[in-house]
């Protein structure tokens, strides 16, 4: 069975991220092509970066460290879900990324983001080229929820609508795709 891993990519005070964060967890459950797994990174808690090996090296010292490695090892492919700041990528998602190295690799993944007129698109941009550099395949196929902010209904719950739910099966159906293919590629490539 294929491990998909959805992570959450804010933890800010009344964040929105957590919205699309289960909704994409809800889709993906349907499924019976995959396990899914929502990882919030409000629970897993990781504080900033605290090894001094860099993880390239795989000398894991800190328990929170190593309990990552696995959780993230496992799995054949993820979702990304998003926020853009100021152009760029949200920090506690890139911190949570950049404490491993090859757990990532040969893995593909998928972005839901959202943000202002761009819906986080530039974001994912930047997410790019990280996911190229720790040896990741990142798929055309995502998510936007531009201006996300005019979907709220008075409750202050996004109003998720057809043409986002068709874009969200047409990414999990990639993802798995690709998570297949590399789970194959994986036995070969990372050979000692």
């Amino acid at each position: 069975m294929i491990r998909i891993k959805i992570l959450t990519g804010s933890v800010r005070p009344g964040r929105f991220n957590i919205q699309p964060a289960t909704w994409i967890y809800e889709i993906a459950k349907k499924r019976t092509d995959m396990e899914v797994e929502l990882l919030d990174l409000q629970e897993v808690n990781l504080p900033f970066l605290d090894e001094s090996v860099p993880p390239s090296q795989r000398q894991y010292s800190k328990e929170h460290t190593k309990k990552w490695s696995k959780i993230i090892g496992e799995a054949d492919g993820f979702i990304f879900v998003t926020p853009e700041y100021n152009h760029g990528v949200s920090p506690v998602l890139k911190n949570a990324v950049d404490y491993l190295f090859y757990e990532w690799h040969y893995k593909p993944v998928s972005f839901v983001s959202y943000g202002s007129l761009a819906g986080g698109s530039r974001a994912v941009e930047h997410w790019r080229g990280i996911a190229a550099e720790i040896k990741m395949y990142d798929l055309r196929e995502q998510v936007m929820l531009p201006n996300y902010w005019e979907n709220l209904d008075k409750n202050g719950k996004y109003q998720f609508n057809d043409a986002q739910e068709k874009s969200a099966s047409a990414m999990l159906d990639a993802l798995i795709f690709w998570a297949k293919k590399m789970k194959e590629a994986r036995k070969e490539l990372q050979k000692p």
